[in-house]
């Protein structure tokens, strides 16, 4: 990710001209070596040129290349935010979140971007937890401090904090209390929190959960794992699958996300994810019959598609 993050701030410095010439470079050479990298710079050239439309095929390819590319979903996301698929937009940063590493450099443009997204389909409250992650360690990012400002002036968090106040002692006043943590971007606090309401419900679905996505995003996949194994929800088996995905143990995590996409009547992700990982176990028919679960529910999705795409090239 620091290559790329290097390509674009000197790409920021060069003239429309030089510019125009990186894009025709790159779209040569991902013509004649179609890897997700040399994709990936054509999208960020187009990118750099404002030329967000353009931008989203490259990129989606990259990410269908390499779905760990985690650089790529975000500058896809920021591309189809700026062509207004808000929705799409939110799925592609969705998955550049739980893969980018807590220390990152380019973090903060990512729980940015993602925190946009939410707000701007309608999603406040996730999407004011996103930008607080990101004020949490960068106190003076003027965006996120405008954004939040404006989004909580509409949508306060003070529901959260008054349920936790009312109901401290049992399991969903501590879950929502680490709902309030993870927000202000203490994770370690907000782990505490979910694993004493899981004490204290240990039948409730949402702590275990919220723990292993916690895991997952510190890159603790094998820690998360071990959580996740007794959780029965749909939302524990897609992390599940994500988590089995960082270890690149593809055809493990193929039955959790099967699981995920089959209980998620409205969420494309899972079934994005496991057409992905069909695709790399070579298994066409299954990531085709994926793709098109994936589409049923975002038909405008360009990821869906494009792994729709790939399935039917056989």
């Amino acid at each position: 990710m620091i290559a790329i993050l290097l390509l674009v701030a000197a790409a920021s410095g060069q003239s429309p001209a030089e510019l125009a010439a990186a894009e025709a470079h790159y779209e040569a050479l991902a013509r004649r070596e179609p890897t997700a990298d040399h994709w990936q710079r054509l999208g960020i050239a187009r990118y750099m040129q404002n030329k967000y439309e353009a931008a989203i095929e490259p990129l989606g390819q990259a990410v269908r290349l390499n779905p760990k590319l985690w650089s790529a979903d975000l500058f896809l996301g920021i591309s189809l935010y700026r062509t207004n698929r808000f929705p799409q937009a939110l799925q592609s940063l969705k998955r550049a979140a739980t893969l980018a590493p807590i220390g990152d450099r380019g973090r903060d443009d990512v729980d940015y971007w993602l925190g946009a997204a939410y707000i701007a389909a309608k999603q406040p409250l996730p999407g004011l937890m996103a930008l607080e992650r990101l004020l949490a360690r960068n106190p003076n990012h003027r965006d996120a401090l405008q954004l939040a400002a404006v989004t909580y002036a509409d949508a306060s968090s003070a529901l959260w904090n008054g349920v936790a106040e009312r109901h401290f002692e049992t399991a969903p006043g501590y879950e929502i209390h680490g709902n309030a943590l993870e927000a202000e971007g203490n994770f370690p606090g907000a782990l505490e929190a979910y694993r004493q309401s899981r004490t204290l419900g240990p039948g409730r679905p949402g702590p275990g959960a919220a723990i292993g996505r916690l895991l997952l995003r510190e890159g603790k996949a094998e820690e998360a794992l071990a959580t996740l194994r007794n959780e029965p929800t749909a939302e524990a088996a897609y992390y599940r699958g994500l988590a089995l995905l960082q270890l690149d143990r593809g055809a493990e995590a193929a039955p959790f996300l099967e699981k995920a996409a089959a209980s998620s009547p409205t969420d494309p992700e899972p079934a994005i994810a496991l057409a992905q990982v069909y695709l790399a176990l070579g298994d066409k028919p299954k990531a085709e019959a994926a793709a098109r679960r994936a589409l049923a529910l975002a038909p405008d999705s360009p990821a869906a598609r494009e792994l729709l795409d790939s399935a039917l090239l056989r």
